[in-house]
């Protein structure tokens, strides 16, 4: 076992009674993918979340399949959704593969995704925003009522504002606040369309950043913001490493390792949030959004 992996299990078998005490947390933003199994089981990852007292954990799978594994070994709190990269190298092919729509529907028919995505739009490169499997998605995400994780890497919240207007009965988690964007992008977006709620996994500093400054401050104009609309913001850890390199064939991804790095980066900017407000994004609105119909404890 590699060495940074017994360092990790060690301070959390260290810690774990203080799990206990972290007030509970919503992570809406998880991947479970063929190369996080190589480092770490589903029981494993299951009980990593455990200890850090995380009550709802909405996960994709790459294959889509792999999300299911995580349910399988946590039960009811896993909320599987269903990633249209239905190969390890799905994320290259999904735009021209018509049986990610077959596998979507499926998925959906049977129970056993609460969601879609994450899906990836890239200004530029891969799918255009009325891609003939993109736009099915959206109409499945549509017909049964669950929500679409969207990620738009683009220079501006208005790459994004015509498919939300398009498709105005869905609802849209959009990843990471939009990358690199600033506040007043997310401004942007809450006002052109209301069925968008806005999430911040991968801000932290070792993906995005450009959410607080060095010394762990939000930056001008986030609090502002998200108290002023504060039932549509939400957060998740997104447990990818080296999450901007194009393809790690080479390493399995240690993304789970770093889990309590990551959900405490997000518990720290949270508490600079008003006390009723870093509920809200920390968890209840995690919950409506997924409209988890069963207690999760507060």
């Amino acid at each position: 076992m590699p060495v940074g992996r017994l360092l990790a299990l060690a301070v959390l078998a260290a810690g774990s009674g203080a799990a206990h005490a972290l007030e509970p947390f919503a992570d809406i933003h998880l991947h479970y993918k063929w190369d996080h199994k190589e480092i770490v089981s589903a029981d494993e990852a299951v009980q990593l979340l455990r200890d850090h007292n995380v009550v709802l954990a909405v996960v994709s799978g790459l294959p889509s399949e792999t999300a299911l594994e995580l349910r399988t070994a946590g039960g009811e709190f896993v909320l599987p959704i269903f990633s249209p990269y239905i190969e390890a190298r799905g994320r290259y092919t999904w735009g021209r593969d018509t049986r990610v729509l077959t596998r979507a529907r499926q998925g959906l028919e049977q129970g056993l995704y609460h969601g879609i995505g994450e899906v990836h739009l890239i200004s530029g490169l891969g799918p255009r925003r009325d891609n003939e499997i993109f736009e099915g998605l959206l109409r499945l995400a549509q017909e049964f009522d669950v929500p679409l994780l969207l990620h738009t890497e683009a220079s501006d919240y208005r790459y994004l504002a015509p498919i939300c207007q398009k498709f105005s009965k869905v609802r849209f988690q959009w990843a990471h606040a939009g990358g690199h964007l600033g506040p007043e992008h997310a401004a942007g977006i809450l006002a052109a369309c209301p069925n968008i709620w806005i999430e911040f996994s991968a801000r932290d500093p070792w993906h995005y950043g450009t959410l607080v400054d060095d010394a762990g401050k939000l930056l001008p104009g986030w609090v502002e913001l998200i108290s002023r609309h504060p039932d549509r913001f939400m957060t998740g850890s997104d447990p990818v490493w080296g999450a901007h390199q194009s393809d790690r064939w080479y390493e399995a991804d240690e993304g789970w390792d770093h889990l309590g790095e990551l959900i405490s980066f997000h518990r720290a900017w949270m508490k600079q949030l008003p006390p009723a407000v870093e509920k809200k994004v920390r968890l209840t609105n995690a919950k409506e959004f997924y409209r988890v119909s069963k207690p999760v404890a507060d």
